[in-house]
């Protein structure tokens, strides 16, 4: 699978059929058509630039079911987790897939992601937004409950984006290896507050909450500007390491 980009609209291509999907639209491209990222094509009277499917484009392509971790906080949690190629991974909370796909990318395929969810529909949604990406070979989703599941394995890191993750700390603190990190995502201050006493408490050594705020620039010759659509809060992040302390 490919990404078409063109100013305000982004679309899928599928390489085996050669069909660009655009929604519920569908185009079929010329049979003799062959793209590589980097590519332009030209659709009805349109320029597209042909891209990879890297992670910034899926909530475009995903849509927005739930609340969707967007790019630049998924970003942060990979590299202050220190998730890298060969991790396992534990994640509370489907949504979109976002996040999923972008753990899944950070990982490899040595690598692996156990997603829990309550509602097997959302499993579902986020399963199938994945599988318009990649083949998720290495992610297994279980619709269960994060907060008493009994876990099998240990896990280099594990994320809670649920309504009360500190009802989960506990939990995570029997399945996360010593010196593994717990992220908690919630969106207001008394949430994050109960996040950081709850795994202090629970002998967890906190690094650090932070809030990302993004704010884009809208370039153009004599007139550029900040855009006024600034994205300034979606979740306070808490990191915690799960420390060998009983």
């Amino acid at each position: 699978m490919l990404i078409l980009k063109s100013e305000g609209i982004t679309g899928i291509l599928d390489e085996g059929t050669l069909t660009a999907y655009f929604g519920k639209e569908q185009i079929s491209l010329p049979k003799n058509a062959f793209l590589e990222p980097g590519d332009s094509i030209r659709i009805r009277n349109r320029d597209f630039l042909v891209l990879k499917p890297d992670s910034i484009f899926f909530n475009e392509i995903a849509g927005r079911n739930t609340q969707a971790i967007l790019p630049f906080d998924s970003s942060y949690i990979i590299y202050a987790a220190g998730i890298l190629p060969g991790s396992h991974i534990l994640e509370a909370g489907a949504g979109t897939g976002s996040l999923s796909y972008s753990i899944l990318k950070a990982i490899g395929k040595e690598g692996k992601l156990v997603t829990l969810d309550l509602n097997e529909k959302t499993i579902g949604i986020a399963r199938s937004n994945i599988e318009k990406f990649m083949p998720p070979d290495n992610w297994e989703t279980i619709a269960a409950d994060v907060r008493i599941e009994n876990f099998k394995e240990k896990y280099d890191a594990a994320i809670l984006d649920i309504p009360d993750p500190w009802n989960a700390v506990e939990n995570m603190r029997k399945c996360i290896k010593p010196g593994g990190y717990l992220v908690t995502y919630s969106p207001n201050f008394n949430q994050a507050e109960k996040n950081v006493l709850t795994m202090k408490n629970s002998k967890f050594y906190v690094l650090e909450t932070v809030e990302l705020i993004k704010r884009n620039i809208i370039v153009r010759e004599n007139a550029t500007r900040p855009d006024n659509n600034i994205v300034d809060h979606t979740a306070f992040i808490s990191f915690g390491v799960r420390t060998s302390m009983m």
